[in-house]
């Protein structure tokens, strides 16, 4: 008989991380016929091609999931963020989401993602 255990693992590698997505995405398959999870990453990269910003996230279940949005500190308030959430937005509407989500403290960002519920 299988002995099987529950073992916590801080910073997981992504491959691992990357199994669990892949089981939920065949689950969602079978049971709702619906396109496996996709994930979507919008960079901001300077003319070294280094990133300064962007936003990341993933498409599930009809919710397109905004998990990081960054914007290095010289960069804010000159509407880079904003962009970043459009595009995201585009893709959603692209993509046939019913809703998106967004993943911030109120002390982070909350009034700059509330500009964006409608």
């Amino acid at each position: 008989m299988m002995i099987y255990r529950i073992v916590y693992e801080a910073n997981p590698h992504p491959d691992d991380v990357q199994l669990l997505n892949n089981g939920i995405a065949e689950n969602t398959k079978q049971k709702r016929e619906m396109k496996p999870l996709d994930f979507f990453a919008f960079f901001i990269r300077d003319e070294n091609e280094k990133i300064v910003g962007g936003c990341a996230g993933d498409n599930m279940y009809g919710c397109f999931y905004v998990g990081q949005l960054w914007v290095e500190e010289e960069l804010r308030k000159k509407g880079y963020g904003t962009k970043l959430m459009h595009e995201a937005e585009n893709i959603a509407k692209k993509s046939g989401c019913n809703f998106m989500a967004v993943n911030t403290f109120d002390w982070e960002a909350l009034d700059f993602y509330k500009k964006f519920d409608h």
